[in-house]
């Protein structure tokens, strides 16, 4: 069975029961535990994974001169689609206009964003080994130790042939773990879309927000069944882009589901290769990058919400300027937000109303009945985005092959 089917299945039987079994029968902890013990079983290998299949990636790509053209492929697609997204969520939550959010009275939760000295520090280390011991959320820190191993396995062939073995042995290993693991992931979902559906359903101010929900929901269609499959069309040659959309179904269902970036992270590697055609060199280190900066997906969110925020506590419109700025601060802050893989447009949103001041500091608090939502389809439109970024990377710096659909796992 496919996989993108085993979880959707899953996906469809935690919605049944969030919506059919009594209240009075549903014990909320006990469903939150679960989903949280389910995305912590699909991270559980994660950082070995990632580990040993960047080094092994940035080894073969440095042996054949093509990570030069491979990072710059990537990073540029990345910015761009975070760009083409925070605009988009600008102008779209301005022409569609969703009503005003009344302005609830909630207790100061503040969000703690670590400066950019406590960052350099993380990534950086006094020991070595300290970067492998962080706290599950930032694979920054490893991903740069990986690749100052896998750059270094090439000054001699001699000494290095033991390690760089031993680095590919590893490397299939935890490959083939992953894959078991992506295997169990339908059942994974269940509680993840039981405690969604809940929360949902518990949500009595959702109806407040239907506007704003809607507006979001027409820019996530717009991107994914329009304006992407206009750009795949172009760029791969004039193929037929929903073939490569199919293809990346299964990540965005985990990505939905869960509202966590890493969560999807494993299912990408293997989608990658069995799907996207990515050579295993080039999707086992781009999208580990695009994992930490690239939130295109989360921008748009930013964008929308803190304009839906702005109208809420003043009725004076935006001019010029003041677009611009929106459009180019969510930009920004989406490259910040690495280490929160589930919650990152809530720390994006919360940065933009700080900065932005004039009586907004805690505006954010306003989104709080709707956040699992808004987790739920900015991991989701991230996710998509970076499968499709990594795909387009890696056909452009002549690292992709076209697979047929028929074959797709």
């Amino acid at each position: 069975m496919k996989i993108w089917l085993k979880l959707f299945i899953g996906i469809i039987v935690g919605v049944l029961l969030g919506i059919f079994i009594p209240e009075a029968w549903t014990n909320l902890e006990l469903i939150e535990k679960l989903s949280y013990l389910s995305v912590s079983l699909g991270r559980y290998i994660l950082f070995p994974l990632v580990f040993f299949s960047v080094i092994t990636g940035i080894y073969t790509l440095s042996r054949n001169k093509k990570t030069t053209v491979l990072f710059g492929k990537t990073i540029f697609y990345m910015v761009a689609t975070s760009a083409l997204l925070s605009i988009i969520g600008t102008l779209s939550v301005l022409l569609l206009s969703p009503e005003r959010i009344p302005v609830f009275i909630e207790e100061n939760a503040p969000v703690n964003l670590p400066g950019f000295y406590e960052t350099l520090l993380t990534i950086f280390p006094r020991n070595f080994f300290a970067a492998v011991f962080q706290d599950g959320n930032h694979i920054l820190p490893l991903f740069i130790m990986a690749i100052l191993v896998g750059f270094n396995l090439n000054f001699d062939k001699v000494i290095t042939r033991a390690a760089v073995q031993f680095f590919e042995s590893m490397s299939g290993i935890f490959y083939h773990i992953n894959s078991f693991i992506i295997e169990l992931m339908g059942f994974f979902v269940i509680p993840m879309a039981w405690f969604l559906t809940e929360q949902i359903r518990n949500t009595a101010e959702i109806d407040l927000f239907r506007q704003m929900l809607l507006a979001i929901a027409a820019d996530i269609l717009l991107i994914i069944f329009i304006i992407y499959p206009i750009i795949i069309y172009f760029i791969l040659g004039k193929k037929n882009p929903y073939k490569w959309i199919y293809g990346a179904i299964a990540p965005a269902l985990a990505a939905a589901v869960s509202g966590d970036s890493l969560f999807c992270l494993g299912l990408q590697i293997k989608n990658s290769r069995e799907n996207m055609g990515s050579k295993p060199e080039a999707g086992s280190v781009n999208l580990p990058l695009l994992a930490i900066f690239g939130r295109g997906g989360t921008a748009m969110i930013t964008a929308v919400a803190f304009i839906v925020i702005l109208k809420s506590y003043s009725s004076l419109g935006l001019n010029l300027s003041g677009v611009i700025w929106v459009a180019a601060f969510s930009f920004l802050a989406s490259f910040i937000v690495g280490p929160f893989p589930g919650s990152g447009f809530f720390v994006s949103v919360s940065l933009l109303c700080s900065i932005y001041g004039k009586g907004i500091e805690e505006g954010y608090l306003i989104l709080k009945p709707i956040l699992p939502i808004l987790f739920s389809v900015s991991v989701l439109l991230d996710t998509m985005t970076n499968s499709l970024v990594s795909m387009i990377g890696s056909k452009r710096a002549g690292l992709q092959e076209d697979i047929p659909i028929r074959k797709f796992s």
